[in-house]
């Protein structure tokens, strides 16, 4: 009996601390892009703003405003693979891709020269 009660007293430290709390692992690529990004600037006295959103089933929407009117709005089907980010867009199928990187919630996407700041969680 107390073999067993010595052997319990040794495994179950052990166990109970490989089953810790899975906050500190870092969040992979795909989990940190889903949510909602937010671009700004001005050029020439007009202020440009877009939204962009990564949603869990792979989809993807993009706005686009001038001055606070909206001048685009599409929607894409998304595709990560590394850190290569391909869109598909949704109403006639063309594709295109990028290289991204995210760091302390700021997204860059290769060929555009704004950076996207995430909005949420």
């Amino acid at each position: 009996m107390k073999k067993i009660l010595l052997l319990m007293a040794i495994v179950l430290p052990l166990v109970l601390t490989s089953c810790g709390d899975d906050k500190d692992e870092p969040k992979s690529l795909e989990n940190q892009l889903i949510g909602q990004w937010e671009s700004s600037w001005e050029i020439d006295g007009d202020s440009y703003h877009n939204i962009a959103i990564f949603d869990s089933d792979h989809q993807f929407y993009h706005s686009g405003y001038k001055n606070d009117t909206q001048i685009i709005r599409v929607s894409y089907t998304w595709e990560l693979n590394g850190n290569t980010l391909k869109l598909i867009r949704n109403y006639d199928s063309a594709e295109t891709s990028h290289e991204i990187t995210i760091k302390d919630n700021v997204l860059t996407i290769s060929g555009y020269k704004e950076t996207y700041h995430k909005v949420d969680s």
